[in-house]
């Protein structure tokens, strides 16, 4: 068996038992695509801020080399730690993004009982 196989096995069992453990404290199946879409925009979140992280540094050690100000390995930036933190860059910028995407509160009743939204429909 490949190494990838093996990771891939264990990665969707581990997925499987969280997705049973979320079905029995309540979590409705019909969320999780949406949940699945979001975990998709991360991915694609993290790899861009990866990428960019990885030519700014690159970038900046090539610029230290080149005033003579010292050296900066370029292996430096592919380190593991740089994908971690470009992670956790998507996911703020992703909470950050959800909440904007909220849905405003609805709007208060009028003092004849009837809702904003009701008039607005009346008025067309």
């Amino acid at each position: 068996m490949s190494d990838s196989l093996y990771i891939l096995g264990v990665v969707a069992a581990t997925s499987c038992a969280a997705y049973a453990v979320g079905r029995r404290r309540g979590l409705r199946a019909g969320l999780f695509p949406a949940a699945l879409r979001r975990a998709i925009r991360c991915v694609g979140l993290a790899l861009l801020f990866w990428g960019g992280n990885v030519a700014v540094g690159a970038g900046i050690a090539l610029l230290v080399r080149g005033l003579g100000l010292g050296f900066i390995w370029l292996y430096i930036n592919t380190d593991v730690s740089v994908l971690v933190l470009s992670a956790v860059q998507a996911l703020v910028v992703e909470s950050w993004r959800a909440q904007h995407a909220a849905p405003p509160p609805p709007a208060p009743d009028r003092a004849d009982g009837a809702s904003v939204a009701s008039a607005r429909a009346d008025s067309t």
